[in-house]
C-alpha cells in the first residue's frame, strides 16, 4: 500500500472522543477493573495521523491472560504473531474510525510504549515536532517504510523502551 496521508490530530477531536468513549464503555462491561486509556496520535492536539484511534488496555500481570481472553470474545486480534505473556493487540472490526487496542500487563515493556512513551510526546513540543517530521517524510509513501521509521522513531526517543 502506498499513499499514506496525514491530517492534524485536532481533526479527529470529536470522532475519536466519541470511539474512545464507546470502546472504553464497552471494555469496562467485561473488565471493570482494567485501566482503558486513549493514547496515540489522536490523543495529542497538533500531532499528524492517518485518523485512527488507538486504545491502551492495562491490567496487572496476574490479569493479563483473563482480560486476553475476554478481549478475543469482543474484538478481532491483531499480529497475534507477536502476542506474549505481557502484549496482545486488537483491532475492531468495521469500526469508523478504525480502533486499535493494546493490552498490556502493567509495568512492562509494551506498558511504557504503549502508554508512558504517549504521555511523552503529549507533554514535550519537541518530541511533538519530531515526530510530526518523521510523518512528513514519509507521506505519500509506502507504508512499509513508515512502519519502520515509526518504530525507529519510538527506539531512538525512548531507548530504555
Amino acid at each position: 500500500m502506498t499513499g499514506l496521508r496525514f491530517r492534524m490530530s485536532d481533526d479527529f477531536a470529536e470522532e475519536a472522543t466519541a470511539a474512545f468513549a464507546e470502546h472504553e464503555r464497552r471494555i469496562r462491561k467485561r473488565l471493570p477493573d482494567a485501566e482503558v486509556r486513549h493514547t496515540g496520535a489522536t490523543s495529542i492536539p497538533g500531532v499528524l495521523t492517518s485518523g485512527d484511534v488507538d486504545l491502551q488496555v492495562r491490567v496487572g500481570r496476574g490479569a493479563f491472560g483473563a482480560a486476553r481472553d475476554a478481549l478475543c470474545e469482543l474484538y478481532e486480534p491483531h499480529h497475534p504473531e507477536v502476542w506474549h505473556s505481557e502484549g496482545a493487540f486488537f483491532t475492531a472490526p468495521g469500526s469508523e474510525p478504525r480502533v486499535e487496542l493494546a493490552l498490556t500487563a502493567i509495568g512492562g515493556l509494551d506498558d511504557l510504549h504503549h502508554g508512558d512513551a504517549w504521555l511523552r510526546i503529549a507533554a514535550d513540543p519537541d518530541l511533538v515536532e519530531r515526530y510530526n517530521a518523521m510523518k512528513r517524510e514519509h507521506e505519500g509513501g509506502p507504508i512499509d517504510d513508515y512502519n519502520a521509521a515509526k518504530r525507529a522513531f519510538f527506539y531512538d526517543n525512548f531507548p530504555s523502551y
